[in-house]
């Protein structure tokens, strides 16, 4: 075990250590008055920026795991978009967005409706024509989902067009959380144009 006799005669040996080490300096603490005494203003003055760099760093470190993970959700958006290219009737579609969810984004259930059901309580979804998440009422996610709805406690609902005349693309999850009604929902305005403008190229009129 080093003892504080051969750390001393080592940076007495060394001078130089701390220039080549001096994130160390960082981390050291060094009193500025003697035991019971009262706390020098260099001191609490170099310890409000050690306070404040480490939140810094805190901070740093959320705003790259955000990056990464929005740049994570591009590629499999943009692996969607190439997967709809090949799909050339509203069949295939669904079948390449319900893959998509499930082998890309790891969401299941998916449902592709191609009309916007008439479900008391959702007509706002349909008007306002922008996704929405949330939990939902019990009777809301049956008439979605039917029976695996018991499963899920979380969903989210994604109009296919202005006020939702080209369907509705609805999402599924035994994590309530996943869609939780404070989640961002950009991505998912972008997955419903996606899937809109494939329906429409294939021909699928809008519903009236």
């Amino acid at each position: 075990m080093i003892d504080a006799k051969t750390v001393k005669e080592y940076l007495e040996a060394h001078p130089e250590f701390f220039d080549e080490h001096p994130h160390l300096l960082e981390t050291l603490t060094v009193p500025h008055a003697p035991p019971g005494g009262a706390v020098s203003l260099v001191e609490r003055q170099v310890k409000v920026l050690r306070e404040r760099q480490a939140a810094s760093r805190e901070r740093l470190a959320e705003l790259v795991r955000v990056a990464r993970d929005n740049e994570s959700l591009t590629g499999r958006v943009h692996q969607l978009a190439l997967r709809l290219l090949h799909a050339g009737t509203a069949s295939e579609v669904e079948a390449q967005v319900t893959a998509s969810m499930h082998e890309d984004f790891a969401v299941t259930p998916v449902r592709l409706l191609q009309r916007a059901p008439d479900t008391a309580g959702l007509e706002s979804v349909w008007s306002a024509g922008r996704p929405r998440c949330g939990h939902f009422a019990e009777h809301q996610r049956a008439a979605l989902f039917g029976a695996e709805a018991t499963e899920l406690r979380s969903m989210a609902i994604i109009p296919l067009g202005a006020g939702a005349t080209r369907g509705v693309l609805v999402l599924g999850s035994s994590d309530a959380d996943r869609f939780n009604p404070g989640v961002s929902t950009d991505f998912l305005v972008r997955i419903g144009e996606l899937v809109a403008a494939a329906l429409a190229r294939c021909g699928v009129e809008p519903a009236v």
